[in-house]
C-alpha cells in the first residue's frame, strides 16, 4: 500500500460520513483523479472508525493504550492446550485463556501462540500405520540393511488412479491479486494404471477403467504383462514385490504365480507405500498429466503412454529404487511410523552400508 495524502484521507472520511460504501468511495476517488485501491480505502476507513482521522482531516489523538502482559501461566496454558489438541483454533485457545482469568484479546492470543513456538498450517498427508504394523516395518527395513540388499533382482509394482484436473500445477499470479481459479468438472476423466519397475527398466503399463478384481489382476496383469516382463528381463531369477491387497493374495493369483514361476517376495509389510519406490513414479506421472492437461480420454491415455515410454528409462528407475537407501534407516529410527518428512541426504547408497 502506497502513501496516501492527508487530503485524500479527509475525502475518505467525508464520503464515509455521507454513508458511502467502500466500493462507492473507491469509485468516486478514482473519478477525481486519485489512483487508490479498495484495500487502501478499507484501511483508512478503519482508521476513521477508530477515531484516528476525521472529516476535518485532523488526526485525532487515540486513546491511551497500555501493554497487556502475557504471564508465564498463560504461555504454559497455551502449550498445554495445543499439545492436547493440535487442531484447536486460536478462538478456542482465547476462550480457554479468558476462562482461566487472562486479560487478552484474540489478536494478542495469536501473538502469544506464535511466541510459544507454534504456527498454524494444514497437515500433510501421511499413510496411516497402525501400531501393530510398526514393528513389522522396522524388522523389514532392518533386514534390508543387515542383508546389504542392492535390490538388483526385485520387481517393484503397484497400481494407481490417474485423473485430470488434479491441481498438481502451480501458477504465477500478480501480487495482491485473487488466486487463479482452475475450473474442475464434476466428473473428471479418470483411468487406472498398473506398472512395475526394476533396476533393469520398467514393465509395460496397463491402463484400465473398471475396478481391478482378482480375475482381471490374474489375467490382464500377471499373465498379459508381468509374465513376459519376468521371462525377458529376469531369466536368472527375481523377486516380485506387491502390497497386501486381497486380490494380490487370492487363491487364483497364487496358483498362477506358482504355476508360472513368478517368485512372489511375500515379506512386504502392510501399510507401507512410503517404502515402495514406484509411488514416486505415480507422483511424477500425475504432475506430467497436469502439465499436459489432456481434454479427452484418448488424450489422457496417450499422455500416460508417452510418459511411460519416454520418461521411464533404466536410469530413472534406478534413481527411484535408490530412494530406499534413504527411507529404510529413517523408518527404523522412527520406530515404523509413517515417513511424512524424510531427510534429503540421510542415507545414501555407499554411505553407512558396507559394500
Amino acid at each position: 500500500m502506497g502513501r496516501v495524502d492527508d487530503k485524500i484521507k479527509q475525502e475518505i472520511a467525508v464520503l464515509r460520513k455521507s454513508g458511502n460504501t467502500i466500493q462507492a468511495i473507491t469509485g468516486i476517488l478514482r473519478t477525481r483523479g486519485h489512483n487508490i485501491s479498495r484495500h487502501s480505502v478499507r484501511y483508512w476507513l478503519r482508521a476513521y472508525d477508530r477515531g484516528f482521522i476525521s472529516e476535518l482531516g485532523v488526526h485525532v489523538q487515540p486513546k491511551q493504550r497500555t501493554f497487556r502482559k502475557v504471564s508465564e501461566r498463560d504461555a504454559e496454558l497455551i502449550k498445554e492446550l495445543i499439545k492436547s489438541d493440535f487442531s484447536m483454533s486460536s478462538k478456542q485457545i482465547h476462550k480457554a485463556l479468558v476462562a482461566d482469568g487472562a486479560n487478552m484479546s484474540l489478536s494478542l492470543t495469536k501473538i502469544a501462540i506464535d511466541a510459544a513456538g507454534f504456527t498454524h498450517s494444514r497437515p500433510r498427508y501421511g499413510q496411516m500405520v497402525r501400531r501393530a504394523n510398526r514393528p513389522k516395518r522396522v524388522d523389514f527395513c532392518q533386514h534390508l540393511i543387515d542383508e546389504n540388499d542392492d535390490f538388483a533382482d526385485i520387481i517393484f509394482s503397484d497400481e494407481s488412479s490417474i485423473q485430470t484436473f488434479q491441481n498438481k500445477t502451480n501458477y504465477y499470479k500478480e501480487k495482491d491479486s485473487a488466486p487463479m481459479v482452475h475450473g474442475k468438472p464434476k466428473h473428471p476423466l479418470k483411468v487406472h494404471v498398473w506398472g512395475a519397475i526394476s533396476r533393469r527398466g520398467p514393465s509395460k503399463l496397463t491402463i484400465f477403467e473398471d475396478i481391478m478384481e482378482k480375475e482381471f489382476f490374474t489375467n490382464s496383469i500377471l499373465r498379459d504383462n508381468l509374465l513376459s516382463y519376468v521371462r525377458v528381463k529376469f531369466p536368472d531369477g527375481h523377486r516380485f514385490q506387491q502390497d497386501n491387497d486381497p486380490k494380490h493374495k487370492s487363491k487364483m493369483a497364487k496358483e498362477f504365480m506358482n504355476d508360472n514361476g513368478i517368485n512372489w517376495w511375500n515379506i512386504w509389510p502392510s501399510e507401507s507405500p512410503d517404502l515402495n519406490p514406484i509411488e514416486m513414479v505415480w507422483n511424477q506421472m500425475k504432475h506430467h498429466v497436469a502439465r499436459v492437461d489432456p481434454k479427452t480420454k484418448e488424450e489422457l491415455v496417450n499422455t500416460l503412454q508417452t510418459f511411460w515410454c519416454e520418461m521411464m528409462t533404466v536410469e530413472q528407475c534406478n534413481m527411484y529404487i535408490d530412494h530406499i537407501y534413504k527411507v529404510a534407516p529413517v523408518c527404523v529410527l522412527m520406530n515404523g511410523e509413517q515417513l511424512v518428512i524424510c531427510p534429503t541426504r540421510f542415507f545414501l547408497r555407499g554411505q553407512g552400508v558396507n559394500r
